[in-house]
């Protein structure tokens, strides 16, 4: 942890004022290293999917520790890379040439950390991890470099829309699980995981700038006609001074996670079921991966002591820069206090006071694919985008894209990372591992070669329990293994899991040459039962419609409308009938609802009350036997012979039009005076009327009426005409409302 202690101690936030910058750049962390498929438990900090269907049945991170160095105009040469993680030895390096620096600082601690293999399919592990990550942007190079006590800087006025420093410390306990969704196919090979995890902050500071501008004067630096506000504010007592155990102060609390797949092509082209276990090879020819990384937030309480805001006064009174040498950014307040107030350089705005704020991760989404050309060598293409920009307290990354050519197996293997990012542009780098150590650089062979922008470097030891080839037993020696053969003991077929050719069913007919396996059957039929074609419980062999499914009484032909006659033999298959019409309904040929066998007048439609007969049929028959009907000479008493007739008319008005009205009407012919004639036709209606009566039919029902010698039907003029027109009829008053349905209408 020395290099954690130099590299903290000048990593306090150096803008304005006294403060000492650290210009340092990340691009993917552990470059070179991140791209193997042997980095066991450290594969979940690049994607939680990684642990899944890992080449370790467990594996333990001891410790490693990543950190970077770089900015957008510094010069690095290789030598420098001793010195990369010491503040003091790079400040003059980083802090001089442009007149605003943009930056980034990153030093990553893999503490101790524990995965497993539950099962082939599922992975856990527990992590811990500590991080310090620092912003710069749009910093004056010549302003920090007087500050830091350079003197190569250039003095005069100059100005800063804005600008910001901001670094955090934090330790992360997580938890991870991954899961292989699908492992079928050579297109079928998904996994992801997650991890959770608990952020303890342990310190964070900052320092922005907001339309800033002054005069620098020469050695010894100082400030005059200062404008714009500057603010501050830090957590940590002294975090130019940071030590080990200042990583479990914790100051912020806050939660995050990463989530992340993996698909891979395998084209299996290798045989592994002779391999109790296949994972010590891999399998894929393509791989690509896609993971979220560093979602969360920690929030921190400011410090009433340690934060400020002043606004410059635009005073010629000048400003000591030299009063912040070798002081902790909880002392700057103090410093600016004393120097606030009318006729000094500035004056507090009384912002940026007791409150608490959130610091958000540097979230980024990593993407590579992963291309096996050989067995040992594959091609690594990957990218790292970020989701947040440089403002505010997010933490940023910048966006850096990187081709690795590997060659590894399980116990060595060397990387050469070529990466491009937005801050310090392309280096080149060389990364190996033998056994449990591994050791890399994503910028030594850049600077070989030329000044360099980016100085990193990576070092760390796991070890854990690989997966290795071991062969299957095969107790029978039939080339199938017992894992999968299901007749162990006896020597079988590959096509049978390795048992002899089976009787399935035990009919004595193996079932290769069984056409139904399962169900035992007879040779004229290759293994099977007598057929049914039609599946309606009678075989082909006693069923007389082996195409359409029947019933047994039928010999296997349908009955479709239920009328016992079976189709075959049915005229009308789908209407239920009867014998006598050869499976057809009874007709009704007049179509009045009631079927020919109940119709009295099949030909001519009626209401069943008079069995199918029109009414005015039974009107007419009715008159037709009042004709039969005889009176006392010139009287109105009806002569007994005609009782009978009157009965049968009485009947046929209760039965077959129960619910109808009548007028009785009498005529006479034209013989006497009509008032006689009319008296003689009325009394003998009434007479009529009265015998209806007494037969049976109601007497609200009838109406005698008398009309003489009017409306005659026949010829006067002879004794038959005469004869015609002395009569009787009935007359249907009214219509039941059911034979009105039926259609039949009556006057």
């Amino acid at each position: 942890m020395k290099n954690v202690k130099m590299i903290m101690k000048k990593h306090c936030l150096c803008l304005l004022l006294g403060l000492v910058l650290i210009a340092s750049s990340m691009a993917q962390s552990f470059p070179g290293y991140r791209t193997s498929n042997y980095t066991g438990v450290n594969g979940v900090f690049f994607n939680p999917a990684n642990i899944a269907d890992n080449r370790f049945k467990w594996d333990v991170n001891v410790f490693a520790i990543n950190g970077f160095v770089g900015n957008d105009q510094a010069g690095l040469r290789f030598k420098d890379i001793s010195n990369s993680f010491n503040a003091d030895s790079l400040k003059s390096k980083l802090l001089t040439g442009k007149t605003n620096v943009n930056a980034l600082s990153y030093v990553d601690v893999l503490g101790p950390s524990f995965m497993v293999s539950l099962s082939p399919k599922t992975s856990i592990a527990l992590t811990t991890r500590t991080r310090v990550f620092s912003d710069v942007k749009d910093i004056n190079g010549d302003l920090a470099s007087s500050v830091i006590g350079n003197s190569n800087y250039n003095p005069g006025s100059f100005s800063s829309p804005t600008g910001l420093v901001h670094a955090t410390g934090w330790t992360e306990i997580g938890g991870s699980v991954a899961q292989v969704f699908t492992n079928k196919g050579s297109h079928n090979f998904l996994k992801g995981g997650f991890t959770v995890k608990y952020l303890a902050g342990t310190a964070d500071s900052y320092l922005y700038t907001n339309n800033f501008g002054a005069t620098l004067t020469p050695a010894p630096a100082s400030l005059t006609n200062i404008n714009g506000t500057v603010g501050f504010n830090t957590t940590a007592a002294n975090f130019s001074d940071y030590k080990f155990n200042d990583f479990f102060k914790f100051n912020g609390h806050g939660v995050g996670g990463d989530i992340g797949f993996v698909y891979e092509y395998r084209p299996n082209k290798t045989d592994y079921s002779m391999y109790v276990d296949d994972r010590f090879a891999e399998k894929y020819k393509l791989k690509i991966g896609v993971a979220l990384l560093d979602v969360g937030r920690i929030k921190f309480n400011k410090s009433g002591n340690s934060a400020g805001e002043y606004s410059g006064n635009n005073s010629a009174t000048p400003f000591d820069l030299t009063q912040f040498e070798g002081e902790p950014v909880s002392q700057y307040k103090a410093i600016l206090d004393a120097n606030s107030g009318p006729g000094n350089a500035f004056t507090s705005t009384g912002n940026n006071q007791n409150s608490t704020y959130n610091v958000d991760l540097p979230t980024t989404i990593q993407a590579n694919i992963d291309w096996m050309l050989v067995k040992g060598f594959g091609l690594n293409f990957a990218g790292q985008f970020t989701t947040n920009k440089m403002s505010s307290l997010k933490l940023y990354c910048y966006d850096a894209y990187s081709f690795t050519p590997r060659w590894e197996n399980r116990l060595f293997s060397v990387e050469l990372p070529l990466s491009y990012n937005e801050l310090t542009q392309f280096n080149a780098g060389l990364a190996f591992r033998i056994g449990p150590l591994f050791v890399g650089s994503g910028s030594v062979l850049s600077a070989l070669v030329h000044d360099s922008r980016q100085a990193d470097l990576h070092v760390g030891i796991h070890f854990g329990i690989p997966y290795k080839k071991k062969i299957k037993p095969d107790t029978d020696k039939d080339g199938i293994y017992d894992d999968v053969d299901k007749c162990p003991l006896v020597a079988g077929l590959k096509r049978y899991q390795g048992c002899p050719i089976p009787d399935s069913d035990g009919d004595g007919i193996n079932d290769e040459e069984d056409s139904c396996v399962s169900v035992a059957g007879l040779p004229r039929y290759h293994g099977c039962p007598i057929p049914d074609t039609d599946k309606d419980g009678v075989n082909d062999e006693e069923d007389s419609c082996i195409n359409t499914p029947g019933l047994p009484q039928f010999h296997g032909c349908p009955d479709t409308d239920g009328d016992g006659i079976p189709d075959p033999e049915d005229k009308c298959p789908t209407v239920a009938g009867v014998a006598k019409y050869q499976g057809c309904p009874i007709p009704d040929t007049d179509g009045d609802g009631i079927n020919d066998d109940e119709d009295l007048c099949p030909n001519q439609p009626g209401p069943a009350s008079t069995k199918g007969c029109p009414v005015e049929q039974v009107a007419v028959q009715i008159t037709a036997d009042f004709k039969n009907i005889l009176f006392d000479f010139g009287k109105a008493s009806i002569r007994p012979e005609s009782s009978d007739i009157l009965v049968h008319a009485a009947k046929t008005m209760n039965e077959q039009i129960p619910n109808s009205n009548f007028y009785i009407d009498g005529y006479t012919d034209n013989i006497g005076s009509v008032a006689r004639n009319k008296k003689l036709s009325k009394a003998r209606a009434q007479a009529v009327a009265d015998a209806l009566v007494n037969a049976g039919v109601d007497k609200s029902r009838v109406i005698a009426r008398g009309f003489g010698k009017d409306n005659p039907k026949c010829d006067n003029k002879t004794d038959e005409g005469r004869q015609c027109n002395r009569r009787v009829e009935v007359v249907i008053r009214n219509i039941d409302q059911k034979q009105e349905k039926q259609g039949i209408k009556l006057h």
